[in-house]
């Protein structure tokens, strides 16, 4: 398995997307089982895995962000880090990829920065997970995927960097809270009143409810409903550890940058399913103030496309949802940006990785 580390600045890679959708098709409910699928049913995940590599991805991401101590237990599988990293290793390496990037995400604990204990918590919660890896196998580098709180990314960074010396790459959620609706929440209609069209009103609502802090990460649905719009009103019951925050705002993009500069990141990243005018900024921020190499994740929508975008004839600068047929185009707009590492999250198949492997296959990257 070659050193990660000799690639940076000079191919482009492209990640493998998340087996989630592959696993969804299948009567799965990847946000629940895929760490049991690891452990009791591998030829499941190492099947969804393959796909992505004979799509052409170059770096395989292990399905183990859950592998916090927290989310475990939410899990009923506290105390099986080692295990869980162990087959998920042994699920990859058989698989033979370029290079393997194993998940972290965040642990979804109450996070107070100004608590010694509170952050010491919460740094042990990654360093135990970062132990688990280290024991388990052979792998390229961590991927810290996710974060949506700067704290808590911190606390990510340095508990990787007490255990051990392999890059990371760290990846932050930015945008508006589109498309990464709460597991298992429940969804409330809210019309418009008569004569206002249901997009003019629904931003004022969501930021309303939140500055009441009527409810906490509010999430917005899209497309709307003909009767109004949606909105997730609570968390699941039991709640998870993660709760799906809303997005981090882009105008703390900057200051997240600098944390993963200043703490020890190898590769800065993002992902987001704003439209690629808002992803080409937050790619050449991203190249500007830092000299690490960039990372751009695109959530594609588990909505179909329709009208022009379903034909595949959205123009370049107007691509507002991601599908197989604009990721091609996307890739090419943040190929000219600087990034070298690209990723489809949310609801993206092997199509997707596809879609970017073929259209930046040979290229060096663009600094």
């Amino acid at each position: 398995m070659p050193d990660i580390e000799l690639r940076f600045h000079h191919d482009m890679l492209v990640l493998s997307a998340p087996a989630d959708a592959v696993l969804a098709r299948q009567g799965i409910d990847a946000a629940r089982d895929r760490q049991y699928l690891n452990l009791m049913e591998p030829d499941a995940m190492r099947d969804a895995q393959r796909l992505e590599l004979l799509a052409g991805a170059q770096c395989l991401v292990t399905a183990t962000e859950d592998i916090t101590r927290a989310r475990l237990a939410h899990l009923n599988m506290d105390g099986d880090a080692s295990q869980l990293a162990r087959a998920a290793l042994d699920i990859a390496n058989e698989l033979k990829p370029q290079h393997v990037l194993v998940e972290i995400g965040p642990c979804g604990l109450p996070l107070d920065p100004s608590s010694k204990a509170s952050l010491n918590e919460n740094r042990g919660q990654y360093a135990d997970a970062a132990r688990a890896f280290e024991d388990g196998g052979q792998f390229d580098a961590f991927f810290l995927n996710g974060f949506t709180n700067i704290a808590d990314l911190k606390c990510a960074l340095m508990g990787v960097a007490q255990v051990s010396g392999k890059p990371v790459f760290a990846s932050v959620t930015l945008g508006e809270a589109k498309g990464v609706p709460a597991e298992g929440a429940k969804v409330v209609g809210i019309s418009p009143k008569e004569g206002e069209a249901a997009s003019s009103v629904i931003p004022s609502v969501a930021r309303d409810l939140r500055e009441a802090e009527v409810l906490e990460g509010v999430v917005a649905s899209y497309p709307f409903a003909a009767d109004g719009f949606s909105l997730v009103d609570e968390a699941p019951t039991p709640p998870l550890p993660m709760a799906h925050r809303a997005p981090l705002d882009p105008a703390e993009w900057p200051e997240a940058l600098d944390a993963m500069a200043d703490l020890g990141a190898a590769v800065v990243g993002f992902e987001t399913a704003d439209p690629i005018a808002k992803v080409v900024e937050y790619a050449s921020a991203a190249v500007e103030r830092t000299s690490l190499p960039v990372l751009a994740q695109l959530r594609a929508s588990d909505q179909p496309a329709s009208g022009a975008a379903a034909k595949g004839l959205t123009p370049l600068h107007d691509i507002d949802a991601y599908t197989p047929d604009t990721m091609e185009p996307a890739a090419v707009k943040l190929f000219a940006a600087g990034v070298q590492f690209l990723r489809a999250t949310g609801a993206a198949t092997p199509a997707f990785t596809g879609a970017l492997a073929a259209t930046v296959q040979g290229l060096d990257v663009r600094r």
